[in-house]
């Protein structure tokens, strides 16, 4: 992604607050339009416990901007709002 969008990561956040399994890495860049987040993502499936990568593409009008940094609940919550199937 960095190589494509030809910046850096805007925010890279570590948690395992966001999807069951290992603590993960997330990494958030935005563009003019779209937010785009290269995370783990729960398993929904019948194990549960299961953690795959998931690169999405959000609208920046469907949230509030990114939550100051330190902010690790405001910024949990947002990931899941752009993120979330």
């Amino acid at each position: 992604m960095t190589e494509h969008l030809g910046t850096a990561p805007e925010r890279t956040f570590v948690s395992a607050a966001v999807a069951a399994g290992p603590t993960l890495t997330h990494r958030i860049w935005r563009t003019a339009t779209q937010a785009l987040i290269l995370g783990p993502a729960v398993d929904n499936g019948p194990y549960g416990y299961l953690t795959h990568l998931r690169l999405s593409c959000s609208p920046l009008g469907s949230g509030p901007d990114l939550p100051s940094v330190g902010d690790e609940d405001a910024l949990v919550s947002w990931i899941t709002t752009h993120a979330d199937w």
